[in-house]
């Protein structure tokens, strides 16, 4: 009877191994030990026992208070009676349901089934140590160590001649052992993904050092997982360590620092060293009475400074191999307490969020077809949060499709208490102002550029105070992102001052709320900002051919003379002034699209405005007189067609970027502008007769974009600013740039459809010039010297007529990814032996005298070419490259040589060839295949192995009768296009291209039957076809939106099933004059009323449908 001490909670060891010495002892068993004790697994290890036909007392006892044993049989296993007899008192353990050890056989260079048979050299071995040992044992001993040999080789093992090497074979031992003995605690199943984030987490804790002592942060925002990841976490270390708690700090209000500080001691020592009753009555007991104890500790929900610094202090207070986690949302507080090693725990995919919901609400990794859907919907409203997952997840579990669809309502408009409690309490710790900028935050700022919100709140502490406590996001690219849920949070809070007058909240969000306030001016001095997203509005426009009107009168801002922050997106025309009598004067953001004033008022004065945008706007002049601009830093005014001036800008010295691109009526630049002496932006493109003399005194100009401009606005221009970064003049009307134009600063250069000849004389310092665009400059006879454009990656010559080779300098641009010559017609050769290690794609279409390929060397070889090389039109007869994808001379096939190992992506259209090539080539990389206008294509390749492709491109391949059945095997393929595929009859049946979202065989005249060759497509092309009829199957396109079929002529039929298809937007059947039974089903059509509204089938046999979705 097993004893207390062998429950498998307390036995002394992890793991007993059982082996020959002589055969694994200094090799293979030397390498597993040393990676179970990496994985600090306590391995039972035989030293100093004096080995003998009976196995000791020590040996019995190990082998009993082992949680799992692994046998390593090999050669002299069976040699051995000491061997033999462990084996079976192993057996006797596993079949003992009170000790129920775990055992892994390994197979050292043996067969399991002579093993298991005691067969082979084995099996020889074994009967020659039965025959010397049978009058040593008793007589039945035989039949014991059959018994156990059979048994335990019959278990589930590893046998190292299956694996790569040994070195992997005992990694993959170890970690098996570790999943056994620390397995996933029960009841975090539903938590997707958790097993990722333990594993990411061990590792940082390093726990294979025994010496170190290590702390860790955990840092999320709330709701995410992160307690729940480290009570998981906690559970499967928790064997390792003899002394471990896991507190939860808890607020305290109203005692004093030096109690609070010796309670929170007691209560970790309480826990730690079971003992309950244990006093303290001075600070610095949890150094003195841990300092020798290897500890696991773990606090969640941490956010006091002076809880970590009582209770952990310096990782110094606890023994060696000890183990500190701290679990908190402030990564400020891991800072301040120098934990640098912190884990942050991340919104699960999409497709794992996916998972959670149908684990919440099925107990399944993936939802019920007509529940997907649905299933991401929800996963959607909640932003992917875990808890929120979690919450909606099992609110919705054993309800039907009909209690999903009607509790969609509730879920999209009100907030879960549970989860808005949770996420409160970020809110709540935080200081006034912080809440402030919350709110500002949720109510207009999500999805700013942080620049931008920190110039109009003038808070530079306050976001990165916010981004460390997990409530908003700072994205890499300087944007602020706040968790839709957070978001929901912060508007609720505002809605909760004046739920029933929206005029006395401080953030005005939604349209009905903005509609009432403007449209009976019940605004209110407390109103700070008025932000309607138009991206809704616009859909709405889109779908309905309506706007809601948002009526706006001469006086509707009247009463907000607070007003800070006012945003307007494309608004019904019919609704607002031509002009108002007043702005509130503190605006620091106008940012009014489609504003149909011809100026602002006369009263407003822009003393604070920091951001004026404008776009599209009906403006004929801003404003009269000069304006105190001092605090003006970005001015917006694209497209404003009507803009004939802008205003005096002498007082608008921290102006940084000026926007006027596409005002067409504005005649020039004030004189005033050269006082915005921070200008770093300026954008005028399509602005007509500028006059570029004015720019000379903007020193510190970084962008520029100009065209159109007329010799007569560039006469005398002798300067360009020296700090440009990007200069964009399209359609400049100079021979070259005046010698005085200095480039160093230049990272991008576009220049495209220019009259220029040359760009410069000599060699300019062009190390930070990454992009140069001259397209479509067809006098441009020689490009600039490129001896010093280390770092040019992207040369864009396509149309550059006159140009008839390039510098050698080229060579010095290592970096240079892509080369587009295409139609550079007097193109007659390149420099000789380039080395374009970093290039990929080269386009040299429509070069006719360019005659031979160039000898460019490549990162890999001189003819293994990269992604994308298309040449087209180019009439050569030798130095044919292994690697190209196209030659129009070549007429039934590719070269013999031609290996696309490499090619991700071939463009042979307009070619003259029949088949690409003979047999199977290996085609792993590719992603994009276009054969369109091949019109002697006749078969296209077998495509078995390219299952990697994505789109296919079978445009105009009118010699094409069928596709191979290998086309089943793309299953990553997402678009195929065959239009006017004229000789195609027949498409492969009995595939399934599961990925397969557009399909179009417009055109494909000779095509009278369409298989169901996928389920998942979206968008289906069959106008001008021959097909006769829309089968009953099409119901089983669940996700079609278009269906277009319009100009069949041969068509006949149309299954009622299409009216099954709720994601249907459009199905056109215009002038199928051959449909003889059609629908008009007034039933069936009823059934879809919420979905589609149809324009029935009449005598014209026009049926156009159209689903209108408000996402």
């Amino acid at each position: 009877m097993a004893s207390s001490s062998s429950s498998p909670s307390s036995r002394r060891y992890d793991v007993f191994p059982s082996f020959s010495g002589v055969d694994v002892r200094k090799t293979f068993l030397s390498h597993l030990i040393e990676a179970l004790d990496r994985r600090s697994i306590n391995t039972f290890m035989d030293h100093g026992i004096v080995r003998s036909c009976i196995i000791a007392d020590e040996l019995i006892s190990a082998i009993r208070e082992a949680r799992i044993s692994i046998v390593i049989f090999s050669e002299n296993y069976a040699s051995s009676t000491w061997c033999l007899n462990e084996l079976v008192e192993i057996y006797k353990c596993h079949k003992d349901k009170d000790l129920d050890q775990m055992v892994i056989p390994v197979f050292y260079d043996v067969d399991p089934s002579h093993v298991r048979k005691q067969t082979g050299e084995f099996g020889k071995v074994f009967e020659k140590t039965c025959e010397v040992s049978k009058d040593k044992q008793p007589e039945d001993q035989k039949q014991r160590w059959v018994k156990a040999l059979t048994d335990i080789s019959n278990l589930a093992g590893e046998d190292l001649r299956n694996g790569p090497t040994e070195a992997f074979m005992v990694k993959k031992i170890a970690n098996d052992v570790s999943n056994k003995l620390f397995p996933l605690p029960k009841g975090f199943g539903d938590f997707v993904g958790i097993e990722d984030h333990i594993k990411a987490i061990k590792s940082i804790l390093c726990l294979e050092s025994k010496e170190a002592r290590i702390m860790v942060g955990i840092w999320g925002q709330s709701g995410i997982g992160k307690s729940t990841i480290g009570r998981a976490l906690f559970s499967q270390l928790s064997s390792q360590f003899h002394h471990r708690a896991f507190i939860t700090y808890k607020s305290t209000s109203g005692s004093d620092v030096s109690s609070m500080k010796l309670s929170w001691e007691k209560e970790l020592l309480s826990e730690i060293l079971g003992q309950k009753d244990i006093k303290i009555d001075h600070f610095g007991v949890v150094e003195q009475r841990l300092k020798h104890k290897k500890v696991l500790l773990l606090l969640d929900d941490v956010d006091n400074l002076e809880f970590l610094k009582t209770l952990v202090g310096k990782a110094e207070w606890f023994g060696s191999g000890s183990r500190i986690i701290v679990i908190t949302q402030d990564k400020q507080l891991l800072k301040a307490h120098e934990i640098d090693l912190v884990y942050e725990v991340e919104l699960p995919s999409q497709g794992l969020a996916l998972k959670m919901i149908s684990q919440y609400a099925f107990g399944k990794d993936s939802p019920p077809d007509d529940f997907k859907e649905l299933a991401f919907e929800v996963a959607e409203l909640v932003g992917s949060l875990p808890l929120g997952l979690s919450v909606l997840g099992s609110s919705l579990k054993g309800r039907d499709k009909d209690e999903w669809v009607k509790m969609m309502p509730r879920l999209r408009n009100d907030s879960d208490d549970k989860i808005e409690e949770t996420l409160r309490v970020g809110y709540d710790r935080l200081n006034k102002k912080n809440r402030e900028l919350f709110k500002c935050i949720a109510c207009f700022f999500n999805g700013f550029k942080v620049s931008n919100v920190k110039e109009l709140l003038e808070d530079d502490v306050g976001l990165t105070m916010l981004a460390d406590k997990s409530l908003i996001r700072i994205t890499p690219d300087g944007y602020i992102e706040m968790h839709n849920l957070l978001e929901k949070l912060g508007r609720e809070i505002d809605r909760a001052k004046s739920k029933s007058n929206p005029g006395k909240r401080q953030f005005l969000t939604n349209f009905e709320d903005i509609q009432e306030v403007l449209t009976e001016k019940t605004g209110t001095e407390t109103v700070l900002g008025i932000h309607e997203e138009s991206m809704k509005q616009f859909i709405y426009t889109v779908l309905f051919s309506t706007r809601p009107l948002l009526v706006i009168d001469e006086e509707s801002f009247k009463g907000m003379r607070n007003l800070q922050y006012l945003k307007i997106g494309d608004w019904s025309d019919g609704g607002q002034p031509q002009s108002l009598v007043y702005l509130p004067l503190k605006l620091r953001l106008l940012d009014w699209y489609k504003c149909p004033l011809k100026s602002l008022p006369s009263t407003f004065k822009a003393e604070y405005l920091v951001n004026l945008i404008m776009k599209y706007s009906k403006l004929e002049k801003l404003w009269e007189g000069t304006l105190p601009l001092g605090s003006l830093k970005k001015m917006n005014l694209l497209c404003s067609k009507n803009l004939k001036e802008i205003p005096d800008l002498s007082l608008a010295i921290n102006l940084e970027e000026l926007n006027l691109s596409e005002c067409e009526s504005l005649v020039t630049l004030p004189s005033s502008i050269q006082n915005a002496i921070k200008l770093r932006k300026l954008h005028c493109s399509g602005v007509l007769l500028i006059d570029l003399k004015s720019l000379e005194g903007m020193c510190n100009l970084e962008y520029l974009s100009v065209d159109w401009s007329s010799m007569e606005g560039t006469q005398g221009l002798i300067y360009l600013p020296r700090k440009l970064k990007r200069l964009w003049w399209d359609y400049c009307p100079l021979k070259r740039l005046h010698s005085n134009f200095k480039v160093e600063y230049l990272v991008e250069l576009r220049m495209e459809n220019s009259d220029l000849e040359k760009l410069w004389d000599g060699t300019q310092p062009l190390g930070r010039l990454k992009q140069m665009f001259l397209r479509g400059s067809k006098y441009l006879k020689e490009i600039p010297d490129l001896s010093l454009a280390i770092n040019l990656e992207r040369l864009y010559l396509f149309g550059c007529e006159s140009l008839v080779t390039l510098p050698s300098s080229i060579q010095n641009a290592t970096k240079l990814i892509n080369l587009d010559m295409r139609d550079c017609k007097k193109l007659e050769s390149f420099p000789t032996g380039l080395n374009l290690e970093s290039l990929k794609h080269l386009d040299l279409t429509g070069c006719p005298n360019l005659r031979n390929f160039p000898a460019i060397k490549m990162g890999w070889s001189d003819l293994d070419f990269p992604e994308g090389i298309v040449v087209e039109d180019c009439f050569w007869n030798k130095n044919l490259p292994a690697g190209l994808d196209y030659l129009d001379c070549l007429t039934r096939c590719m070269p013999c040589e031609f290996r696309p190992e490499q090619l991700a992506f071939l463009n042979v259209s307009g070619c003259k060839l029949e088949k690409l090539w003979e047999g199977i080539q290996s085609l792993g990389s590719l992603k994009r295949m276009d054969l369109s206008e091949s019109e002697n294509l006749t078969e296209i390749p077998n495509l078995s192995k390219a299952t990697n492709l994505k789109r296919l491109y079978l445009n105009g391949c009118k010699s094409l009768v069928t596709l191979p059945s290998t086309i089943g095997n793309l299953h990553r393929l997402v678009r195929l296009e065959m239009k006017e595929c004229t000789g195609l009859e027949l498409l492969p049946t009995d595939v399934n291209l599961s990925s397969l979202i557009i399909l179009d065989l417009s055109g494909c005249s000779s095509l009278r039957t369409f298989p169901l060759i996928s389920t998942r497509i979206e968008c289906l092309y069959l106008e001008n076809t021959a097909i006769e009829e829309v089968p009953c199957c099409i119901e089983d396109l669940t996700r079609l939106s278009v269906l277009l079929m319009y100009c069949c002529q041969r068509l006949k039929n149309i299954s009622p099933n299409i009216f099954r298809l709720t994601s249907l937007m459009v199905a056109d059947f215009t002038d199928c004059r051959g449909v003889i039974k059609a629908l008009s089903d007034a039933t069936v059509v009823a059934t879809m009323e919420d979905h589609v509204s149809c324009v029935p089938l009449s005598e014209n046999i026009e049926y156009t449908c159209e689903r209108f979705w408000d996402e």
